[in-house]
């Protein structure tokens, strides 16, 4: 696994935002995700965010959506298993993003999907909004 500076996070973003889950939608998008051994089977996902703060690319967004997937098998034990993300927009915890825009206008994880919450999603604590 590669390891991030937030700098390389930063330089390679097209997004760089903080904000809030809003809602998750299932895909019909169906994986293996790449450079992990054995296989790993997902499922894609869309996660709407509601945007605080834009810190690299367009100030005028208010919401973004962020491709991202979770395991076929949710209840799939795995050691060593890949961080994947995912979020309870009940709890309004709101997270850095550092992003790359795909074609069809949806955010991936700038350092892959197989372990974003490790450099491209980061959970961040405290009152602030």
């Amino acid at each position: 696994m590669r390891s991030w500076s937030y700098q390389e996070l930063y330089d390679q973003a097209d997004l760089v935002v903080i904000a809030k889950p809003i809602s998750t939608q299932v895909a019909s998008e169906k994986a293996v995700l790449p450079n992990i051994s054995p296989d790993v089977h997902v499922v894609g996902l869309s996660t709407e965010f509601a945007i605080s703060v834009v810190m690299k690319g367009d100030k005028s967004l208010k919401k973004c959506v962020l491709h991202h997937y979770r395991l076929t098998n949710p209840k799939e034990m795995m050691n060593n298993g890949p961080m994947l993300a995912s979020f309870d927009p009940k709890q309004h915890t709101r997270f850095l993003l550092f992003l790359h825009r795909e074609a069809d206008g949806r955010y991936a994880p700038v350092s892959g999907q197989t372990d974003p919450t490790l450099f491209s999603v980061q959970k961040l604590e405290g009152a602030a909004q």
